[in-house]
C-alpha cells in the first residue's frame, strides 16, 4: 500500500514539476530578449529547444533520482523492507513526466503560458482517459473515412497509463524488462515527435 501511495503521489509531483519546468523555457526568455543573444550565436534555433528540454530531462532525473531514493528510505523505516522494485515505477514516472515536458515545451514556442498550463493539463487527463474515453468517441462509433481519420488522431494521443506500474509495484514483483523497453521506446517515441513539432513550429517563429 505504501509503494502503491508513494508512487502516485510521485507520478503527480512528477507531471507538475514537467509543467513547472517546461511552461515558462521559450516565453520567458523571449520577454526578457536574451534568447536574442543565444541565437545571435552559431546556435541553432533546433539546437536551443533541444538544448532546452535535455535541460529540463535533467532536472527531471535529478529530482526522480532523489525522490526514488526518499521512497526507498521511507519503505525501509516504516516496514524494514528494502524494495528496488519501487525504482521501477520511479523511472516510469520520469519517462511520463519526459512526454509533458516535451509536450508543454512545444506549445510554449507559439502559445502563452497560462493557455499552455491549461492545454497541457487537458492533454494529460484526455492521455490517461485514451482506451476508456477516446476509443469508443473517436473509432467505436465512426465508418470509413471518418473511421480511419479518428483512428489516425485516436493513435496519436499517447496513452499515459502504459507508464501507470502502481499495481505492479505496489502489489506484485514489478514489470517484465520487455514491459520497460516497450514503454521506454514508446516515451522517446512520442517525445521525439513533440519536439520535432515544437522545432517546426519554432523556426517558423519570427523573431
Amino acid at each position: 500500500f505504501l509503494r502503491d501511495v508513494s508512487l502516485s503521489l510521485a507520478s503527480l509531483f512528477g507531471v507538475v514539476l514537467a509543467v513547472i519546468l517546461s511552461v515558462g523555457q521559450v516565453p520567458g526568455e523571449v520577454e526578457k530578449r536574451t534568447i536574442y543573444n543565444i541565437l545571435s550565436k552559431p546556435v541553432s534555433r533546433a539546437q536551443y529547444l533541444l538544448g532546452k528540454y535535455l535541460g529540463i530531462l535533467a532536472s527531471l532525473a535529478a529530482i526522480m533520482l532523489v525522490m526514488g531514493i526518499e521512497i526507498l528510505v521511507l519503505l525501509a523505516a516504516r516496514v524494514q523492507r528494502f524494495s528496488p522494485v519501487v525504482l521501477e515505477g520511479v523511472f516510469a514516472v520520469f519517462l511520463e513526466a519526459a512526454i509533458i515536458a516535451a509536450f508543454c515545451l512545444m506549445f510554449s514556442t507559439f502559445t502563452s503560458p497560462p493557455v499552455n498550463v491549461f492545454v497541457t493539463i487537458l492533454f494529460y487527463f484526455i492521455c490517461h482517459m485514451k482506451s476508456g474515453f477516446l476509443y469508443p468517441r473517436l473509432v467505436g462509433n465512426m465508418h470509413g473515412f471518418l473511421k480511419v481519420l479518428s483512428g489516425a488522431v485516436y493513435y496519436l494521443v499517447p496513452n499515459l497509463e502504459n507508464f501507470n506500474l502502481s499495481q505492479q509495484v505496489g502489489y506484485g514483483g514489478g514489470a517484465s524488462a520487455w514491459h520497460m523497453l516497450r514503454i521506454t521506446g514508446y516515451a522517446v517515441l512520442f517525445s521525439a515527435i513533440f519536439v520535432l513539432v515544437a522545432h517546426l513550429a519554432f523556426r517558423r517563429r519570427d523573431l
